[in-house]
């Protein structure tokens, strides 16, 4: 899927070897359907076939498809699996039509904590402690977790701190981090982010970083996407409405004057952070 997978483990979580080949054997076969690069992929042929019928895919990656939908539909297609071709012209993608990459890394780590609690590594009763990570998608498949949101102007000066706050996760929750400064390409000498709004097929600009912290990782990297391109106003709007039980932190791009705007469901989460914390 083009990104790094980790394993972190702390105490008895059982034998560390299995549960890396069983984790490594769902993103395979997760990857096998859902990848844009691979031609022969399920993804690549339902996006060559242009139809909306997702009896055409397989029952175990439907759910993504779904979601990618539904959130298409809720957000007015702020969210829009449909830019294939917009993203394949930039260089992000071979897909002439549909995309799922702004929420298939999800869907793959929720696959593997699925598989996980179903041969008992997760969850384990006996202090053990198991994060799944998967390109910054991560999961507590067991124990408590302590992960950095970046701060997305480290890289202007050598002080700066790496991370703009840390975030607590406990048993089965799941965050997701959309910014520009990941992937991008150069154009006419401008920087392009590959986050475009699906509304107008254009890179989405003002913002820097958006962070979910969900129930399921497939939704934090859905709605991180998805609030990445609506804005904290247009975000919190949508939160309030679909999702009110998630929580999401936008850093606007503004080196400057930096901030933290932060739902009332995520600042209390928020730990250390080195921006002023705005609602």
């Amino acid at each position: 899927m083009g990104t790094v997978a980790a394993l972190s483990f702390r105490g008895e979580t059982g034998d560390r070897y299995e549960v890396r080949e069983a984790v490594a054997g769902v993103y395979d076969r997760v990857n096998a359907k859902l990848s844009a690069w691979d031609e022969d992929s399920e993804l690549s042929r339902f996006a060559r076939a242009k139809t909306n019928d997702l009896s055409f895919v397989s029952d175990d990656v439907r759910p993504c498809y779904e979601c990618a939908f539904r959130l298409a539909r809720e957000s007015g297609n702020a969210f829009n699996p449909r830019l294939g071709a917009t993203l394949r012209d930039l260089g992000f993608t071979r897909v002439s039509d549909v995309d799922l990459g702004a929420i298939a890394k999800g869907f793959a780590v929720d696959a593997a904590y699925d598989e996980l609690v179903a041969t008992g590594y997760a969850r384990r009763p006996d202090g053990g402690a198991l994060l799944i990570d998967l390109g910054g998608n991560l999961r507590s498949a067991a124990g408590e977790w302590r992960t950095g949101v970046r701060n997305p102007f480290a890289a202007t000066g050598e002080s700066a701190p790496p991370h703009a706050a840390i975030i607590v996760l406990t048993n089965g929750e799941a965050v997701a981090t959309s910014g520009n400064y990941e992937r991008f390409v150069e154009k006419d000498g401008i920087r392009v982010s590959h986050i475009l709004d699906g509304r107008t097929g254009q890179p989405v600009q003002g913002i820097a970083g958006v962070t979910v912290l969900a129930e399921s990782a497939m939704m934090a990297d859905g709605l991180s996407t998805t609030l990445f391109v609506l804005g904290p106003k247009a975000g919190m709007e949508f939160l309030a409405k679909h999702y009110p039980g998630t929580a999401a932190l936008w850093i606007p791009d503004n080196p400057d004057d930096p901030c933290i705007i932060a739902t009332p469901s995520m600042r209390p989460r928020l730990l250390s952070p080195i921006f002023p914390v705005r609602h």
